[in-house]
């Protein structure tokens, strides 16, 4: 990975530091952003003591406000003339209906929009690589979502865990659209299940009792923040998926995506409605 640029969303804490990490230990130069600039010049600290790598910049961003995603992408053209790996890893859970300041439900504009809007805007710097590999952190949960389109901006009776579903499902889906607009292109895009992972989204602005199912099943089940990374390591470092694209994964290997995730109308219509809610021309 030497001489390559990684730019990790939400890569301050959590699986995207593990990311960050193991990236940043073969010689990748790595850009992490996310909202809180104290945390983010604490993981910069770090990740360059604990791997010795100085090339490490952090960018403030919000990924569930639009503005801030432009002005990301906006000050990443202005300081790099290319872009060889972008992972979109951060997310969120949000416990009750709440909009944006872009008028999108919260968990779609953070965990969908965000993805298609910072993907598109970096398009042309990422296609100057040679390498260009575009990595979604998706999740299991997609096998359960179901897309309802007037929920991006209504309460349909809000449940956080169809939310959520929602938007992995949306992911994968904008994955693979990705893929295909891309054939013909260096640049590769695949999604990808971290596995359920010890981190601290569960906790976060929840009420006490998820905190408390969330802690315990942590507790139980949960893997380790560095083999949650693995797959996003090896999507965006690998040589065995040079080429590779339009896939899912899991434990580093492909897997077959919901039948939903395929479904090559549903997937037309998200980015159409994605592009009307979030200009990318």
């Amino acid at each position: 990975m030497k001489d390559k640029t990684v730019l990790i969303t939400g890569g301050n804490a959590g699986i995207g530091f593990a990311t960050a990490e193991s990236l940043a230990a073969q010689g990748a130069e790595i850009i992490i952003a996310s909202r809180n600039e104290t945390k983010l010049k604490e993981a910069v600290a770090a990740l360059q003591n604990k791997t010795g790598n100085k090339k490490i910049k952090y960018y403030v961003a919000d990924f569930s406000s639009q503005k801030s995603i432009r002005s990301l992408a906006e000050q990443i053209k202005k300081d790099y003339d290319k872009i060889d790996v972008l992972i979109n890893n951060a997310g969120g859970v949000f416990p009750d209906f709440k909009l944006s300041e872009d008028g999108l439900e919260m968990t779609i504009a953070t965990n969908h929009f965000a993805y298609f809007l910072l993907t598109n805007l970096l398009l042309e710097l990422i296609k100057k690589s040679d390498y260009a590999r575009i990595v979604n952190v998706a999740s299991g949960s997609h096998y359960r979502g179901k897309i309802d389109f007037k929920s991006f901006t209504k309460d349909q009776g809000y449940f956080i865990l169809k939310a959520y579903e929602q938007s992995k499902l949306a992911n994968v889906l904008f994955t693979f659209a990705l893929a295909e607009k891309l054939k013909g292109t260096q640049v590769t895009v695949n999604a990808l299940h971290p596995g359920f992972v010890r981190t601290d989204i569960g906790n976060k602005d929840t009420q006490w009792y998820a905190k408390m199912f969330w802690t315990l099943a942590s507790r139980i089940a949960a893997i380790s923040l560095e083999d949650g990374a693995k797959t996003s390591v090896y999507l965006a470092s690998s040589k065995e998926v040079k080429g590779v694209t339009g896939k899912y994964f899991n434990k580093c290997k492909e897997q077959e995506p919901a039948a939903l995730a395929k479904d090559k109308e549903l997937q037309k219509e998200l980015w159409n409605m994605s592009a009307l809610f979030c200009p990318i021309a």
